[in-house]
């Protein structure tokens, strides 16, 4: 069963009666949009009209009760969105962005808020990896959840309790992920067996564990995220998530390969860690100051 749901988006900040007079002054000017999003319920907020909202959310003064009604709306933006392998986008601007530029979480969030919205970044992105089986999918599945991962990254303090829960790999879903992410540090272009090339344009690159999918080009990772990161990321721990990996996905369709990753880990040490102090000093550059990976 997934762990969000419509009562999990609203349960973030509350229940919240319908807004008072809009007094928030759109950034485009498109005032009717805010007072058509005011007057009906957050599940019917159409997507086309969060365009305006969340300009609003990096660059106005928010009125409280109407942030309150049509926040569990941008919350189902991103879950769908994730879970549509999409970026957070709704023409130019970026939910990401926003919540960056905005300063949403400190500005308009009360602590047991920010926890619960932290609580559903990690679920979220638990449901995703769930979904994930078989590889059959290839680079363009893992390319779109590691992205929005890397993006989660620039955002919550939240990449410690999401990994804490993913590499422990309760479902074959987050084992699958784990491998896939692994996969992406333990060979170069080209080597990578979770994405052969098949066309003369793919050429088995494999992910990119450097991308985000926001459209966020002068922030980085959060200290804290980082910090947890290269804590905790080493080519010793890789090797003993990729041996839990083949024990977790043992008999299934996927054991065959995630065993012959499991042991490319231990015997490519030199080349983990150059790929992933390679991938921790990129997290931490602005996207346009990024080295090109690989």
């Amino acid at each position: 069963m997934p762990r969000i749901t419509p009562e999990r988006m609203s349960a973030v900040l509350g229940a919240a009666p319908k807004p008072g007079p809009i007094w928030q002054k759109q950034f485009d000017g498109m005032n009717e949009t805010l007072r058509k999003a005011a007057i009906c319920d957050w599940q019917d907020i159409q997507t086309a009209d969060l365009w305006e909202y969340t300009l609003d959310m990096a660059y106005q003064d928010l009125q409280p009760d109407l942030f309150r009604h049509v926040f569990p709306a941008c919350l189902k933006f991103w879950y769908d969105t994730l879970m549509a392998n999409q970026s957070a986008e709704v023409g130019d601007s970026d939910l990401h962005r926003s919540l960056i530029r905005g300063n949403i979480l400190a500005r308009m969030l009360n602590e047991a808020e920010r926890q619960r919205l932290l609580g559903f970044f990690v679920e979220g992105m638990l449901d995703r990896m769930d979904l994930e089986r078989g590889f059959e999918r290839g680079a363009g599945s893992a390319s779109a959840w590691i992205s929005r991962f890397n993006s989660l990254g620039l955002v919550a303090p939240d990449i410690p309790a999401l990994w804490t829960n993913w590499w422990s790999m309760k479902t074959p879903g987050s084992a699958i992920c784990a491998v896939q992410y692994a996969s992406g540090l333990i060979y170069c272009r080209g080597e990578n067996p979770l994405y052969p090339a098949r066309t003369p344009m793919e050429d088995g690159a494999g992910p990119s564990m450097t991308e985000w999918d926001a459209q966020v080009f002068d922030s980085v990772w959060l200290d804290a995220n980082l910090a947890f990161l290269r804590a905790i990321l080493s080519p010793a721990y890789l090797v003993e998530r990729m041996a839990l990996a083949a024990t977790v996905l043992a008999g299934t369709p996927e054991a065959r390969i995630v065993e012959s990753l499991a042991q490319d880990a231990r015997d490519r040490g030199d080349i983990l860690h150059i790929r992933v102090e390679d991938m921790l000093e990129n997290l931490a550059r602005p996207k346009l100051e990024q080295d090109p990976w690989d």
